[in-house]
């Protein structure tokens, strides 16, 4: 009898060591596991400033720092002066051709002038934020890139169709806003493959539809001022774009290549011509503002 309980005892010892050998075994699979988890997340967000020690960029310091002497942001200096010697220049373009070629065009003033006089400041920003992306040479996280598609592509899409919404009417407002908007998306998104392009096609589709639609159901209210208004919330999400960029990888430094005043100011005219005779000779369909 006592033989017996000498071997329950043993068993009954050995089996609760090797319970402990699998927990202790269990405990270091888990650990293993959860070390993998946080170094995922760890090389996830390689790419922000939190891991790559770069400075903390405030908005109150990059504008004190553009708008002074610093060498530091030259290109950042360059690019703004460049974008809005652009926009002047098409703003005088438009009056231009309004005295000149557009002077026999009825209603044109009060109609068309203020429309295309918006196209051309919002054409030099969108330009001018897309080479503020240019400029940067270095990998895109997934998740900048997709906000970079979705918001670029979705505000170029709203004025875009808002300009040509009220002068040409809903369904040329839709179709041209949005085949722009969606090209521009993904444009912005690509630099992070095939989600940055789903987000900016999904964006482009979106903001050109709805800002043509915004156009049309205030064609019997103040449009003008209104979309003076909301182009200029539009180019401050822009500009707020461009800041988050500066702000996940640094300045775009003086190494950087940005492109020459010529390059730029060419860039904004072909853009704001093809809107603008899209606006002016394109077809209309539906009701339209006529001032």
């Amino acid at each position: 009898m006592q033989n017996e309980i000498n071997e329950k005892k043993n068993g009954i010892q050995n089996e609760s060591k090797s319970h402990e050998k699998t927990d202790g075994a269990q405990d270091g699979k888990s650990g293993g596991l959860n070390d993998a988890v946080q170094k995922a997340g760890e090389s996830k967000t390689s790419g922000s400033c939190c891991s790559t020690g770069l400075e903390k960029i405030t908005m109150a310091s990059a504008i004190k720092n553009i708008f002074s002497t610093s060498p530091k942001w030259v290109a950042e200096r360059q690019l703004i002066l460049f974008t809005a010697g652009s926009a002047i220049f098409l703003l005088m373009l438009a009056f231009f051709l309004y005295m000149g070629a557009w002077s026999s065009i009825q209603n044109f003033e009060k109609a068309l002038l203020p429309l295309l006089a918006l196209g051309a400041i919002a054409s030099a920003v969108i330009v001018g934020v897309g080479y503020h992306f240019i400029a940067y040479k270095n990998p895109v996280s997934c998740e900048i890139g997709m906000m970079e598609g979705m918001t670029f592509g979705m505000m170029s899409g709203f004025l875009i169709g808002a300009l040509v919404g009220a002068s040409s009417g809903m369904f040329w407002g839709c179709v041209v806003g949005m085949l722009a908007s969606c090209a521009i998306g993904v444009w912005a998104g690509k630099c992070c493959g095939v989600m940055g392009v789903i987000e900016g096609l999904m964006a482009g589709i979106m903001g050109g539809t709805m800002g043509a639609m915004i156009s049309v159901m205030l064609l019997a209210d103040p449009l003008i001022e209104f979309l003076i208004l909301f182009e200029f919330l539009c180019l401050l999400v822009m500009v707020g774009l461009a800041y988050m960029r500066t702000v996940e990888y640094g300045r775009i430094g003086s190494a950087a290549k940005i492109e020459p005043p010529l390059s730029i100011a060419s860039t904004c005219l072909i853009f704001f011509l093809l809107l603008s005779l899209f606006m002016v000779y394109g077809p209309k369909s539906g009701p339209v503002w006529l001032g």
